[in-house]
């Protein structure tokens, strides 16, 4: 099961190659509104720059990490439920690495909201479609939209 959630699979109209698609299209713009940002500011939306590459890739290690292997790996073992609210907890424990690029307030949200909110939504999605890459896609967006919403401040 692990491994079938690492593979991409049509759901709806988005076609593997769709998908990919996507993800390059939100990688480009993360790093172009970046760019801008690190142009306007000097910080990366308002972090440090050294935190640029982990914008760009996160999505995807993140969601191969959390949904692809501890999803799997968790259903195994314990029911739907259980093992998404162990992943989701783990996951929101994983922002924890935030801690060098945010204060503890805004630390705080970011582990709350991906914990509780984010990964429960990703988790439930990936169980439902058999893969991570839409999860991914949906990654990329929420993080487009908040580097997004912190840029324009």
């Amino acid at each position: 099961m692990m491994n079938d959630y690492l593979k991409f699979k049509k759901i709806w109209i988005l076609t593997p190659f769709f998908q990919v698609i996507l993800m390059v299209l939100f990688f480009i713009s993360i790093a172009i509104l970046g760019k801008f940002c690190i142009m306007k500011t000097g910080l990366l939306f308002g972090k440090p720059n050294s935190f640029y590459l982990e914008t760009l890739v996160a999505p995807i290690y993140e969601e191969i990490i959390f949904r692809g292997i501890l999803l799997g790996l968790f259903l195994k073992q314990f029911s739907l439920f259980k093992s998404i609210v162990l992943t989701s907890i783990l996951f929101g424990i994983w922002h924890l690495k935030n801690i060098f690029f945010v204060d503890i307030e805004e630390l705080t949200r970011q582990i709350i909201y991906t914990g509780l909110i984010f990964s429960p939504v990703m988790c439930f999605l990936t169980y439902k479609t058999k893969t991570i890459w839409i999860a991914s896609i949906i990654h990329y967006l929420n993080n487009f939209l908040v580097f997004l919403f912190v840029y324009l401040k």
